[in-house]
């Protein structure tokens, strides 16, 4: 019989979120934006996976504001700025130095930071419920802290 909490310890990191097949992003990263029901516009700098939707970062008058895919509007025009390549990209297995023994995990989450690239990464497990007063289960991380992992 499989031990199943030893299971769950050995694969929850490196499966999807979003399932087999990743949702498409609705906008690039630098990609101006329209904000709905406004005339304000901004550019988005990051996308993270929470509650079964994309989260975009989108940076408007110098506030990031955190939203859905139905709170703005993509234009296909990108921010005028000299942007570095991510060392990773959304959906990429990635080992972490989390304990004693480096730990695989999937990149959930990208974000531009005064071009510098942080990732985000599952560092407690889904199942466990998070409480009132328990951090989120992600953490951001840059590409120093992760290595590539070939599946």
């Amino acid at each position: 019989m499989i031990n199943q909490i030893t299971a769950l310890e050995s694969c929850w990191h490196i499966s999807p979120p979003w399932g087999q097949v990743m949702p498409p992003l609705v906008v690039q990263m630098h990609e101006k934006v329209f904000l709905s029901g406004s005339d304000l516009s901004g550019y988005c700098c990051g996308v993270h996976w929470e509650a079964q939707e994309w989260i975009y970062a989108i940076v408007c008058f110098g506030e990031t504001l955190y939203l859905p895919r139905r709170e703005f509007y993509a234009t296909n025009l990108w921010e005028n700025a000299t942007v570095s390549i991510p060392a990773f990209k959304l959906g990429d297995v990635v080992e972490v130095d989390f304990s004693e023994q480096p730990t695989r995990r999937i990149i959930q989450g990208i974000f531009s930071l005064k071009n510098n690239w942080l990732y985000a990464v599952d560092w407690r497990s889904p199942i466990l419920e998070e409480g009132t007063l328990a951090p989120s289960r992600t953490i951001w991380l840059a590409d120093v802290d992760l290595v590539s992992v070939d599946v």
